[in-house]
């Protein structure tokens, strides 16, 4: 860690992909290593190269520090992108990123769910990027907005879903009514998973129209698309 507040104690930004990121310790040594390599969610990165187009309009699950949800508003433009992120703690980290690359994406700090409400949060106290929904004792509770999903989808009408929600993705897969959208892309977090669960999540894309393109496995980034023209579901 010591190497990392070297580097980067005069100039904390890491250009990677032509997006800005800043360069905190709090982010953890797992995280830092993969930002200061240039890899850090290149997976998710290399999918959207491949599947985002200009008319593309984004519903983003789980922001995190800003990085995917900017780098989707340079293609897209801003206007298009709607990113959601449970953690309150990220809300100035995200602002930053967004500055720094002249870029202004929807942002919202809140959970999508079945029902409007509000719902436990968790922040980690060592390192915030591992907060969740999940509780233990490195976490401190917190209270967030919980927004109807479905309700979420009816307004925004995306057609492009990007999820990367440290195992939430079931609970999201579960209540969606897909609606517009055609291209879903996803982190699976299968350690956070049952098999069941799993094999439920590809059961519920496979009976929506949904066909993988790639194979995922290697890295748990899912690609799924279906050639319904946007607004026919």
């Amino acid at each position: 860690m010591c190497w990392y507040f070297i580097r980067y104690n005069s100039n904390k930004w890491k250009n990677i992909e032509g997006i800005y990121l800043p360069v905190y310790l709090n982010y953890g040594y797992s995280v830092l290593r993969f930002i200061d390599n240039g890899e850090y969610e290149q997976h998710e990165i290399a999918l959207i190269k491949n599947n985002l187009v200009p008319n593309d309009r984004v519903l983003e699950l789980g922001t995190g520090i800003g990085f995917v949800s900017a780098y989707c508003a340079k293609i897209t433009g801003g206007e298009n992108v709607f990113s959601f992120e449970g953690n309150p703690d990220m809300a100035p980290l995200i602002k930053e990123l967004y500055q720094k690359n002249k870029v202004e994406p929807h942002s919202f700090i809140a959970m999508l769910g079945e029902e409007e409400g509000e719902h436990n949060f968790y922040v980690n106290s060592d390192s915030f990027l591992a907060s969740s929904v999940s509780a233990n004792n490195k976490k401190q509770e917190r209270v967030i907005p919980r927004q109807n999903l479905n309700e979420v989808i009816a307004n925004i009408r995306p057609n492009y879903l990007v999820m990367d929600i440290e195992g939430g993705e079931y609970d999201i897969f579960t209540i969606i009514d897909f609606q517009t959208i055609c291209k879903v892309q996803f982190e699976l977090h299968p350690n956070m998973l049952t098999t069941t669960q799993v094999a439920f999540i590809f059961k519920k894309l496979t009976a929506a129209n949904f066909l993988p393109e790639g194979d995922g496995h290697a890295t748990n980034n899912f690609f799924f698309r279906r050639n319904q023209p946007l607004g026919s579901i």
